[in-house]
């Protein structure tokens, strides 16, 4: 694909898949463990390739393979309170786990280059376009693992102590964890209480309707 910022490094063929972001069930399909890392060892690499704002280069991932780290997120997000509700352990079982990260700082510093005298000052953003970006890494990371035939979910930090993440992967205080991704495991308890009767228009065509 190719776009006024350049090139993507990779083709995506799976954008016309029904998925679910919170829980993408694809099931684990390769043969051993080792390979299927092995599959995972690009994500970062290739999802990381987006356009954002400026050039600005804002938003990286921080990637994790280690067992013991991995187990220690899952007590961080309290993920035994979710299996005492039933819930799979899918992120203590992940192979890997990506974690979207922004430098809002860098923005502001590309924003205040000569070139950019012209544009609206990025602190007086009504969009902030920082956040955009990260959106497109975390849909480029989701998109690729299910490329790769492996499950994947998108977890946000809301609900813990940011700062107990920020130790572990030693993350800079400067930055803003956006989010965590799992990768190569499949969520045997969907919650499918969704009412399915009920569909909401997101689609509007010529004007809004």
């Amino acid at each position: 694909a190719k776009s006024i910022y350049g090139k993507t490094k990779f083709k995506i063929e799976v954008i016309s898949k029904k998925y679910n972001i919170i829980n993408l069930r694809v099931g684990l399909l390769f043969g051993g463990k080792t390979s299927t890392l092995d599959n995972l060892k690009n994500i970062s690499k290739f999802s990381i390739k987006i356009p954002t704002a400026g050039f600005s280069r804002g938003i990286e991932i921080l990637n994790t393979f280690d067992v013991k780290k991995i187990k220690n997120v899952s007590r961080i997000f309290n993920e035994d309170y979710f299996i005492k509700d039933g819930k799979s352990p899918w992120i203590s079982n992940s192979l890997a786990l990506f974690f979207i990260l922004l430098n809002e700082e860098a923005y502001h510093h590309r924003y205040s280059k000569n070139d950019k005298t012209n544009a609206v000052n990025s602190k007086d953003w009504d969009v902030p376009y920082w956040y955009v970006d990260a959106g497109a890494a975390m849909m480029n990371c989701i998109l690729l693992i299910e490329e790769k035939e492996l499950s994947s979910g998108f977890m946000g930090l809301h609900n813990i102590d940011r700062k107990k993440i920020h130790e572990e992967f030693k993350i800079p205080e400067t930055y803003q964890i956006i989010g965590m991704i799992t990768a190569g495991v499949e969520d045997t308890n969907t919650d499918v209480s969704k009412n399915k009767n009920t569909k909401k228009k997101l689609i509007h065509n010529e004007f809004f309707s």
